[in-house]
């Protein structure tokens, strides 16, 4: 809605990610999740914050803002024990930005990978989005709808999408030329993938 009426929204996603800055600390702990809402796919930022030596609330569910707690919590756990992160004295906390409210588990990886940057104190490289549900033995799994997810990815211009391995064999190489489709069978891959000077 502006001062004129309403206004054609061209790429909702924009709504919900912000200013992005290149080689800044301040992007540690911040991952790009592709859901959907209906039939419209949109690309929001997942925000994480682990502290050590700080003292957890009672209520777990008091950490995650737009994340239900439940799903966070067994994130938390399955990136201890699949992929040897040593979270266990770590408080994490999640936002998701815009206030939204995700309920898909599309968004697993793109939780995992926000914890593993803030926890690692590397930020993700610029470019980078993350789908994928994550299985309690830290393996990737397919999702709904990936086709459509990746190739809104695509349009919006980012350079990788994480995907589960699986999804390499349904998607097409159309329109896929200019950004680069990465399938990983666990989190142990992704966290290699991703977190390294290469990127």
């Amino acid at each position: 809605m502006s001062q004129s009426g309403l206004q054609a929204v061209s790429n909702a996603s924009e709504i919900f990610l912000s200013e992005q800055h290149d080689d800044s600390d301040f992007l540690a702990g911040v991952a790009i999740a592709v859901i959907m809402d209906g039939s419209r796919t949109f690309l929001i930022e997942i925000q994480a914050l682990c502290l050590s030596d700080c003292p957890v609330p009672a209520s777990a569910s008091g950490l995650f803002t737009g994340i239900q707690a439940n799903r966070a919590n067994l994130i938390k756990c399955v990136l201890i024990k699949q992929a040897g992160l040593h979270l266990q004295e770590n408080a994490v906390f999640l936002n998701v930005v815009s206030g939204l409210t995700m309920t898909e588990t599309a968004g697993d990886l793109a939780i995992a990978a926000a914890i593993c940057s803030s926890f690692l104190e590397f930020p993700i490289p610029k470019g980078i989005a993350f789908i994928g549900e994550i299985g309690l033995g830290g393996e990737l799994r397919m999702v709904p709808r990936i086709e459509k997810r990746v190739y809104t990815v695509a349009k919006l211009g980012y350079r990788i999408c994480i995907v589960p391995k699986q999804a390499e064999k349904v998607l097409e190489t159309e329109g896929l030329e200019k950004m680069r489709v990465v399938g990983c069978n666990n989190l142990k891959e992704v966290i290699n993938t991703v977190f390294t000077r290469d990127n």
